[in-house]
């Protein structure tokens, strides 16, 4: 058995942590937890974690909200911002969220590994039936979600 701290605190540190880091933005719960995100504006990154436990990390916004991080990220106007940066803005900051919550979920300095992020845009691929998820939310009201699937992983919550 893997020691860990609390999940679901780790992940909404992570994800505080790197939007008020990188792009100067607040993160907070979402008001209302049954949102899902249209599909329609929906970009999207997935990653795998490795070890010491096995799962997946999506991290899904609209188009919209990630043009408004990546200009933030990169100091632009929104209307400069172009294709590759936005796909490497979004796929750094799952990279970034994915390493500091494995570092607040684990304990002792305990190592991990973890895949490269892919890109990808409108329907989310199926979720897993026991996957956890963040709704959060900009201080802009700017929806955002993670998602964690692999039963490993999930199973921590516990």
């Amino acid at each position: 058995m893997i020691e860990h701290k609390p999940l679901f605190e780790a992940m909404k540190q992570a994800v505080s942590q790197t939007l008020e880091n990188m792009a100067f933005v607040e993160t907070m719960e979402h008001y209302d937890q049954s949102y899902e995100l249209p599909a329609e504006d929906l970009v999207w990154t997935s990653m795998l974690i490795m070890d010491p436990v096995q799962g997946e990390l999506h991290l899904a916004m609209s188009k919209a909200l990630l043009v408004k991080l990546t200009a933030a990220i990169f100091a632009l106007d929104v209307d400069e911002v172009t294709e590759d940066q936005l796909h490497d803005s979004l796929d750094e900051l799952l990279n970034t969220i994915g390493g500091l919550f494995m570092s607040n979920l684990l304990t002792d300095n305990q190592t991990y590994r973890l895949g490269l992020p892919e890109f990808g845009k409108g329907e989310l691929p199926a979720r897993e039936p026991n996957s956890v998820i963040w709704k959060l939310m900009t201080t802009d009201e700017d929806p955002l979600q993670v998602i964690a699937t692999g039963a490993p992983l999930v199973a921590l919550k516990d």
